[in-house]
């Protein structure tokens, strides 16, 4: 009976969309093979008529995934931050760490909330 079963698929269209005039938006990843283990982060800025910015991707010590994937966010942010890049739209696919960040920063703008 299992040899003929067929899991439901689920399809998600993803469109990347360009950010509004003046600003950059950054996509970042970060993965770990093994988690713990051999891990990765990549990042890539665009403008607002999709043009690539800056694009970097490269090894990183050993972590786990969560971390790669925060590291990713740092050091791009810090990228945007040196090169003076003031209205960043950033994306990520970790949901960790947005709602981490969406919660910081709710906490920075209305600190009564908590």
């Amino acid at each position: 009976m299992l040899e003929q079963y067929t899991p439901p698929l689920k399809v998600t269209k993803v469109l990347w969309e360009m950010p509004p005039q003046g600003w950059i938006k950054v996509n970042c990843d970060g993965a770990s093979r093994g988690n713990p283990g051999r891990s990765s982060i990549g990042y890539t800025l665009r403008d607002d008529e999709g043009n690539i910015k800056y694009a970097c991707g490269k090894l990183i010590h050993e972590t786990t995934n969560n971390e790669a994937e925060a590291l990713a966010i740092v050091e791009a942010l810090k990228y945007c931050e040196a090169k003076g890049f003031a209205q960043v739209i950033l994306q990520t696919d970790s949901l960790l760490l947005k709602n981490a960040i969406e919660g910081c920063v709710s906490i920075l703008i209305d600190p009564l909330q908590i």
